[in-house]
């Protein structure tokens, strides 16, 4: 399999493609028992041929399947790895998911998320002539813990969430030859589950307790209050309120938030207000609100606003009339 070397910058580690024409046997001892953890049996009276596809980011898997009709069966005994992770699988074909005593029939324009553990059947059909088209992530993290009221499968109707899925592995699966692959930062795993996380959250209504709701608010107007004191933390945090850190965390979690990812918002978001009218520097206010690495900080910064805070600073400097390039003050 020919592996890229992916040049520095860039979020995906690996990539590579592979044109099977004919061999099944190699197909699935090469491709679907290590990296899909499942077996493959074809079916149709059409010769087999796949073409598949693989980008690595981190623990991360981006998978594109194209192939001739047939069974991606995972099993149990089939290597599924014991760590926590998940599953998202969307087709630009009709299939059907086989899973427990389920049926789900995976139309275009879906995806369904999946418990990493859990045994199925994915059902790839004949679509006129055409190969079924299949991407697949293996998400290295929890989906009992990603997701709100997770139980094994959820199915996304989304044709949009379903798009950007497949948008998401034609980048992480191109190769260096490829326009796309010049692109510096390729969206990353942590914002498509965000969006998946998102959506679930809109589908299901709130059925917390009214006392872990009122907690959890009070909690956050409590970082809010506190976004520059140097010791905001989970202990801290968990002091004030006379509750454990694991119970904060569990808390969170069940809101469908992380505790983590909610002090950083809201502190890149406080910083942004300060920076927004150009008369502080990056410098003073990155350390205002708690964040002690200037690298650290460009880079969430730019991750939440698609831009680095330079960049604002600049354009509120030049309307000014002040024209300088950047010293280390504004870094």
């Amino acid at each position: 399999m020919p592996n890229d070397t992916v040049p520095a910058g860039q979020r995906v580690a690996t990539s590579g493609s592979i044109l099977y024409e004919g061999g099944v046997d190699y197909f699935r001892s090469q491709f679907c028992r290590p990296l899909l953890h499942s077996d493959f049996v074809p079916t149709g009276d059409v010769p087999f041929k796949v073409t598949a596809k693989l980008g690595i980011v981190d623990d991360h898997r981006s998978l594109r399947l194209a192939c001739t009709p047939g069974i991606l069966r995972r099993r149990s005994g089939s290597g599924i790895p014991p760590t926590p992770h998940c599953l998202v699988i969307t087709a630009s074909s009709s299939c059907v998911l086989l899973i427990k005593d389920q049926s789900v029939r995976l139309k275009p324009g879906t995806a369904i998320v999946l418990d990493g553990g859990c045994e199925f059947d994915l059902v790839l059909e004949k679509d006129a002539g055409r190969p079924c088209l299949v991407d697949w992530l293996h998400i290295a993290r929890d989906a009992a813990t990603l997701f709100p009221r997770f139980e094994t499968l959820a199915v996304i109707s989304s044709e949009a969430i379903a798009t950007y899925i497949r948008f998401h592995n034609e980048l992480m699966t191109n190769g260096q030859d490829s326009e796309l692959a010049a692109i510096p930062e390729v969206p990353s795993f942590d914002h498509l589950v965000e969006i998946i996380r998102a959506y679930l959250l809109g589908m299901v209504p709130a059925q917390y307790p009214d006392k872990d709701r009122r907690l959890f608010e009070r909690i956050k107007a409590h970082i809010v209050d506190n976004l520059t004191s140097r010791d905001l933390s989970a202990d801290t945090i968990a002091r004030h309120f006379e509750i454990s850190p694991r119970k904060l965390y569990t808390l969170f979690e069940r809101m469908g938030a992380s505790l983590r990812e909610t002090i950083i918002t809201l502190r890149l978001e406080a910083a942004h207000r300060d920076l927004e009218p150009g008369t502080k520097k990056v410098a003073t206010v990155l350390l205002d609100y708690g964040f002690s690495n200037a690298s650290t900080f460009y880079r969430l910064y730019k991750k939440h606003y698609g831009q680095p805070p330079r960049a604002r600073h600049g354009r509120a400097a030049k309307a000014g009339g002040r024209r300088r390039g950047p010293s280390l003050e504004d870094r």
